[in-house]
């Protein structure tokens, strides 16, 4: 793969070879240049894709030109050979030779190789060594485990790991796929292959029963849909082969048949609550999330909640609205779809982005060549936009809204501002408005996204002083509804001169937060940035944000790590010498 550095605007081919999510290299900016040219001093992170030379302060990150992408093929050897000791640990595991032929499984150099293929064309292998070591074919394209069996049947059972597939395969059960690269929530590959789920009814999420694997589940719930998913539980075991030896095969093929669905909407049933309430029983109400921000007191965020901002106009809204959406998907990975007409066209609100991302004004005279490749690198694949000049209707918005949930992951949803939206009144608009409400906050809870809405109060109203008083959210046309049914309600105001022009000064009414574990009313005052788009309190941040998080991505080398994905469920011992 090539790799971009951020200080000299080069671009090198880098091959990771190590083991571990850390790996440490010579610097292609600077090794050559030092009198200790072997030092490494380059460290680089295997699953995030960017390093930090801790010599010359180069970051770098992986360089995609913008044409489609390109990976590697890991060659096809056609062995057929297990060595006695692979076999024996495959018994161990109660996984037969015959399964094992099946899934064209076999050791290379003490190595056993489990091949990814799809549609009969290899696509990647893992390879899995001593000790207890995982790794994918370097540049190889991420997909399912058993992928083309998506395609002949209309039940999917969804697990963990390659063991966990070869056990339900031994049980009888085909129609099983494994995710790749173990309870890693951005699911990279569902955005290419979503689309192959598109006729299967139902399926069976058996995933690990740890906090990670929940996790995993909950998200492949959420983006496929949660009306087809059902929930295998494994009781007191971590994973589905650990299943079938504690409790024999008929019992993992009763685990299929016991899945429970997923609450419908409308249909609750304590049960399902059962692990929430014992987290909340233990654990208390969870905070929200914080965005290291100065109104962090004021405000805390989680996903399913529908937010309005209002504002008169040119007091800030959308530029602070699209500065915490910045934030959170830096701080949260949180990627983010705009509706956003007001932005037309929409390469204006792509350099707004950028100008809040990198910290410099979108035009080449103030930005490097580098910093523009990695920008747009990392905003095409965090956030989308919603536009059809055809069609401003709030059902269109919210269908499209679902489809980049399932194929992109999205959890923030911008919709500025209500104004343009195409209103069809049936009846009054009191009642419209309350019916369009709903159908967001539905849509914020079914899918577990974070809704934006940007509206305009109905007009602007004189203090005695004659200037501009600062609106509330009775003030947006149409309803109370707009306060009544919202769980954050925020308003952008900034403050005038003697002429009653606008300065840059912003003050942040904080007027609505519904529940309390999330924060409380009050007001922040900041400062607007002109050159960067961010808001500050006392001096402006201009550094480049993506840089600043590929260093905080670099770990301590003195300190022992733990590579999650290379962390297998069996114990030392059950491991073999192949």
């Amino acid at each position: 793969m090539k790799i971009k550095s951020t200080i000299t605007n080069n671009t090198y081919e880098f091959t990771p070879d190590g083991r571990g999510v850390e790996q440490k290299y010579t610097c292609p900016d600077c090794s050559h240049t030092r009198k200790k040219k072997t030092d490494k001093c380059l460290s680089w992170n295997i699953d995030k894709n960017t390093g930090n030379c801790h010599n010359c302060g180069a970051a770098f990150y992986v360089y995609r030109p913008t044409d489609a992408k390109q990976y590697a093929v890991p060659e096809w050897k056609n062995i057929t050979n297990l060595s006695d000791a692979a076999v024996k640990w495959f018994t161990g595991r109660m996984i037969s030779q015959k399964t094992l032929v099946k899934m064209r499984i076999y050791t290379d150099k003490e190595v056993v190789c489990f091949p990814y293929f799809f549609q009969d064309k290899l696509i990647n292998i893992k390879y899995r060594e001593l000790p207890k070591n995982f790794k994918l074919h370097t540049g190889a394209e991420l997909i399912f485990y058993n992928q083309d069996t998506i395609l002949a049947f209309e039940d999917i059972i969804i697990v963990e790991g390659e063991i966990d597939a070869l056990s339900f395969i031994e049980c009888g059960f085909d129609n099983v796929i494994s995710v790749p690269n173990g309870a890693n929530i951005k699911l990279e590959y569902l955005d290419t292959y979503h689309s192959l789920f598109d006729n299967v009814k139902r399926i069976y999420l058996a995933t690990d029963q740890d906090t990670k694997g929940v996790e995993m589940r909950d998200e492949l719930a959420r983006r496929l849909g949660v009306d087809r998913c059902m929930l295998v539980n494994f009781k007191d075991c971590k994973d589905a082969n650990e299943y079938f030896i504690d409790y024999g095969g008929p019992a993992l093929q009763d685990a299929i048949k016991e899945a429970i669905p997923i609450p419908t909407k409308g249909i609750v049933m304590v049960d399902h609550l059962y692990n929430d309430i014992v987290d909340l029983f233990h654990n208390g109400v969870d905070p929200g999330f914080r965005l290291d921000e100065p109104f962090d007191d004021y405000i805390r965020w989680e996903s399913g909640r529908l937010a309005i901002v209002t504002g008169v106009p040119s007091s800030g809204k959308s530029e602070f609205v699209d500065y915490l959406i910045t934030k959170m998907n830096l701080r949260l990975k949180w990627k983010a779809a705009f509706f956003t007409p007001e932005n037309y066209p929409l390469k204006y609100h792509y350099g707004k982005l950028y100008e809040k991302i990198i910290g410099k004004r979108f035009r080449s005279s103030a930005s490097s060549e580098a910093e523009f490749d990695m920008a747009f690198e990392y905003i095409r694949e965090n956030f989308f936009y919603i536009m059809n000049e055809e069609n401003f209707t709030v059902d269109y918005i919210i269908d499209h809204a679902k489809m980049l949930v399932k194929t992109r992951g999205v959890k923030i949803v911008v919709i500025d501002p209500y104004n343009k939206l195409d209103h069809q009144y049936k009846d009054s608009e009191t009642q419209y408005i309350s019916r369009f409400l709903d159908k967001l906050i539905n849509f914020a809870k079914f899918n577990d996204v974070l809704v934006f809405l940007v509206a305009h109060p109905r007009k602007m109203e004189k203090d005695g002083e004659n200037k501009t008083k600062v609106p509330s959210l009775y003030d947006i046309s149409g309803s109370a509804n707009f306060y009544n049914k919202t769980d954050y309600g925020i308003i952008v105001h900034r403050d005038t001169d003697s002429n009653n022009a606008m300065v840059d000064t912003v003050r942040l009414y904080w007027s609505k937060i519904k529940f309390k574990h999330l924060g409380h009313q009050g007001m922040s005052k900041m400062m607007y940035d002109k050159e960067t788009g961010r808001f500050y309190t006392v001096i402006p941040d201009t550094g480049n944000w993506l840089t600043t998080a590929i260093k905080q991505q670099v770990i301590n080398y003195t300190e022992p790590t733990r590579d999650d994905l290379n962390e297998d469920y069996l114990g030392d011992n059950a491991i073999p010498n192949f």
